[in-house]
């Protein structure tokens, strides 16, 4: 899901539609699976398609107007705790966990840290990463890695 924006958010600016095929070698799936997810997009008003040799897909508003929140959300429904992660069943006062609490609140966090990324915050990382540009962080567990492939 997220990669499908991330190609759709890329080509923003070109007003352009990108074809399947595009966003099928962006994402190294296969067609089928790709098709689903653009729909999922253009279902949660996201995306938009077009059918014809002009067509394709594009987003509907600005990367800077759209979040991670409901990009995860356009594929994966609302993240919230439906079934608790103690005990077997739906999550309800009936039969209250003690982690209860501290689960709704990480879900809360959560959904507050992807409703503050934007799509054009991941453009803007994933041309810094293509560049070598990306700040790595010093606990990455890439380091020498990243070392290696500056030389």
């Amino acid at each position: 899901m997220v990669l499908s924006a991330l190609c759709l958010a890329w080509a923003y600016e070109s007003g352009e539609y990108r074809k399947i095929r595009e966003v099928v070698a962006r994402m190294k799936v296969p067609q089928t699976f790709a098709s689903q997810i653009l729909a999922e997009l253009v279902r949660a008003e996201i995306a938009e398609s077009k059918a014809g040799k002009d067509g394709g897909y594009r987003l509907t508003r600005p990367p800077e107007k759209i979040t991670m929140l409901e990009v995860i959300e356009a594929g994966e429904g609302p993240l919230k705790a439906e079934r608790c992660a103690l005990q077997d069943g739906p999550c309800t006062w009936d039969f209250v966990c003690p982690l209860h609490w501290i689960w709704d609140d990480s879900i809360a966090a959560f959904r507050e840290t992807l409703e503050k990324v934007t799509l054009a915050k991941l453009v803007e990382n994933d041309k810094a990463l293509e560049t070598n540009t990306f700040p790595m962080p010093d606990e990455s567990h890439r380091p020498k890695a990243m070392q290696l492939l500056k030389k």
